[in-house]
């Protein structure tokens, strides 16, 4: 297929290392962080966000019949499926299906984000659980608070955020036996100052 002028399409290389978290259907606020920054920094974004349309296919009737493509269709083109490329290797296997049979990012993006960034009450009833159910166990206490503040962005993210009060109840239920007498410090000068 002719095209109307040289196409000459821009390298986008990706180290495997830039993208590290697979999305699992429990991360969509990590997975998001991750990818945008990366989108923005290829000049990209235009094309998730939809605000960089594509270009016609052939750029007069007289080049369609011709069958000569429009050289900034088949750019626009070629940085759509690299980012599609990229978002499908940023998905866990049981994730995949959700975006089987979309042809661009943006219909990618969009499925993805309505099916794990939507507030549906299932999906906040099941934060609110886990948060309430954590527990620090064997976990060096910065990654069980690390664990409580995902958590916690991921109600917020979804239009519930978790109040202060709330959030410190999960966190000291959820602390180990180490720090009992820490926890029943804590609530006995609480209960001094509510008095």
């Amino acid at each position: 297929m002719a095209t109307t002028s040289n196409f000459s399409s821009a390298a986008f290389h990706l180290p495997a290392q830039v993208i590290s978290i697979k999305l699992d259907g429990t991360n969509f606020l990590a997975w998001t962080a991750q990818l945008l920054p990366l989108f923005r920094s290829y000049g990209l974004m235009g094309i998730v966000d939809g605000s960089d349309f594509c270009p016609p296919q052939f750029s007069s009737e007289e080049y369609k019949i011709q069958g000569i493509t429009n050289s900034a269709y088949m750019a626009w083109q070629y940085k759509d499926q690299t980012i599609l490329g990229w978002i499908i290797s940023s998905l866990s296997p049981t994730v995949v299906s959700t975006i089987y049979g979309l042809e661009t990012s943006r219909l990618a993006w969009q499925a993805l984000g309505a099916r794990f960034a939507a507030p549906s009450t299932s999906r906040i009833s099941l934060i609110k659980r886990k948060l309430q159910s954590l527990q620090q166990g064997s976990l060096p206490c910065q990654k069980f608070l690390d664990e409580v503040k995902t958590l916690a962005d991921e109600l917020s993210a979804v239009g519930k955020p978790i109040d202060d009060s709330d959030l410190i109840l999960s966190v000291l239920n959820g602390l180990n036996s180490s720090f009992h007498s820490f926890v029943t410090t804590y609530m006995l000068l609480s209960k001094e100052k509510s008095i």
